[in-house]
């Protein structure tokens, strides 16, 4: 029982952390809170949702997904964000919230408000391995959220890109004293992290076998309270707080029974990291990790 709830917490926290990721690269580049994030995941389920419909193959749908994802993320940063650079966060955050809320809105009227779903043969059929059971879409998700991180991983600590990631970052003029060039950085580290939440719309998508317009909704706040959790811009802070959220939930759920919301979870974790720990979980550690 207890080790079924805990490969049910890994993988949906697994999802939870790419799109908690790429917010908090967003944020630590930008310093803004980039709600239509969760619009990018919408975006990529219903582009993986249809790349299905055309294809049949979820490796094709996985591309149409992060491309459309990327697509979107990126027209938002040189359209909205770029143009609000040196105003208020507060302005870049209500401006953030329109075009979320235009995203959803957008594809309500395009493809309807009504709950859409992969064919049911889709990855059909469960793995035993003694008490333990696995769906093969749960194992799908769960390897695809394992290799996407390790991806993310392995950009952010081991290749140059990371590296220029860490610096603009840190100091975006002191960057560009060194010849970066920060806007075009800026596109990268969108379509990076936009790439991993089209992704994790998929992968929602496909675990819970249903696709609707207002489906970034609970995304949209839960990711945000992960990276408060995490420490705002520290992403491995965030995949941190996402596997403990969504282990959690797993637990309080399928162990506990405790007559709580599944989603509040998050905000309780959030309320108690802010008394005890304001700068996160991950300052707990001396030395931090991916930052």
């Amino acid at each position: 029982m207890l080790l079924q709830q805990l490969i049910n917490g890994l993988t949906i926290g697994g999802v939870y952390a790419l799109i908690a990721m790429g917010l908090a690269l967003v944020y630590g580049i930008l310093r803004i809170i980039h709600v239509a994030h969760a619009g990018v995941y919408v975006v990529g389920a219903y582009s993986g949702l249809y790349g299905f419909y055309l294809t049949h193959s979820l490796i094709v749908a996985a591309v149409f997904s992060v491309v459309s994802a990327v697509v979107v993320g990126v027209l938002i940063e040189v359209f909205i964000y770029l143009p609000l650079i040196g105003f208020s966060p507060l302005i870049s955050l209500i401006a953030s919230i329109g075009v979320f809320i235009s995203i959803e809105e957008g594809i309500r009227l395009i493809f309807g408000p009504y709950i859409k779903s992969f064919p049911a043969d889709t990855l059909s059929g469960v793995l035993s391995f003694g008490s333990i059971t696995i769906s093969k879409v749960q194992l799908f998700v769960l390897l695809l959220s394992i290799a996407s991180i390790a991806v993310i991983w392995f950009v952010t600590n081991k290749t140059k890109f990371g590296l220029i990631l860490k610096a603009v970052s840190e100091d975006m003029e002191l960057a560009e004293s060194f010849s970066i060039n920060s806007k075009k950085v800026l596109m990268y580290a969108f379509a990076f992290g936009s790439a991993f939440a089209g992704l994790a719309g998929l992968l929602v998508g496909l675990y819970f076998n249903s696709v609707y317009p207002s489906m970034g909704d609970v995304p949209a706040y839960k990711s945000l309270a992960i990276i408060v959790v995490g420490g705002m811009s520290n992403i491995w802070g965030a995949f941190v707080a996402a596997l403990l959220i969504g282990i959690v939930e797993a637990f309080s759920v399928g162990v506990f029974n405790l007559p709580l919301p599944r989603d509040s979870i998050a905000f309780i974790f959030m309320v108690i990291v802010l008394m005890v720990k304001p700068q996160g979980i991950m300052d707990i550690f001396s030395k931090r990790v991916g930052r």
